[in-house]
């Protein structure tokens, strides 16, 4: 049996909605799995900026030390732009999944060209991940917080999404599919069949790394994410 975490980014979810996201992530799981699911306790309630995610970042990391000390067997930071994540790795042993990172490696091998398809395009266009084989990215011009429901992600934002994914294909040469918001979590198979090309949500490949990583017995190099060295903080 394994123990996953993913901690939510943003603040001010309902108990009902992150359960609904747990039955989610626990359908792509392996039975024995156990997925826990959280919000972070202060902070924005969406992240679509670079302010958003440094205003994130330091709930992040304390849910990231809870989650090891109560004994997950690994951590995934559950947005696409993947805040906090070389930090989180610096103070955990276990390994931190970055579904936006996950999701452009396993783009690149396999399509040789790819689009992400997020809500807010200013945040991928500025992230450190630069790939040559990155064909564009497509902003759906619709807020965070309106992709979902309560059933689910609205249809307003999977037309969207089919939209920009085939002008992707048509316009820019784009073999593949990355949902770069995880507001989008669950609609990868609809949209794959209506587009004909993989189509990758990083909520589930994100598990599913999870997984991988647990059973294979490995995690993130302490020389590339050595621990902080140790000193004093100061409080306002």
């Amino acid at each position: 049996m394994s123990k996953i975490k993913v901690i939510i980014p943003n603040a001010g979810m309902s108990s009902s909605t992150l359960k609904e996201r747990e039955r989610m992530l626990k359908a792509v799981a392996r039975e024995d799995t156990e997925i826990s699911v959280d919000c972070i306790k202060g902070g924005p309630e969406s992240l679509e900026s670079e302010y958003d995610s440094l205003m994130a970042s330091r709930y992040i990391l304390e849910e990231v030390k809870i989650a090891e000390i109560s004994g997950f067997d690994a951590i995934i930071i559950y947005c696409g732009g993947d805040p906090a994540l070389g930090a989180a790795r610096e103070i955990v042993n276990i390994p931190v999944i970055g579904p936006g990172e996950v999701s452009i490696h396993l783009a690149s091998m396999l399509s040789r060209r790819f689009t992400i398809i997020s809500g807010s395009e200013e945040k991928f266009a500025k992230s450190k991940l630069n790939y040559i084989c990155l064909a564009s990215i497509r902003s759906l011009n619709i807020p965070v917080i309106d992709l979902r429901d309560s059933k689910g992600v609205v249809r307003e934002a999977k037309e969207a999404v089919i939209r920009e994914g085939r002008k992707a294909i048509e316009e820019d040469g784009a073999q593949a599919i990355v949902l770069g918001c995880l507001g989008l979590a669950g609609i990868g198979k609809e949209v794959q069949e209506e587009l004909g090309v993989p189509v990758i949500d990083p909520a589930f490949v994100s598990i599913n790394m999870a997984e991988l990583l647990i059973f294979s017995n490995l995690t993130h190099s302490k020389l590339a994410y050595p621990n902080p060295p140790k000193k004093k903080y100061y409080e306002i």
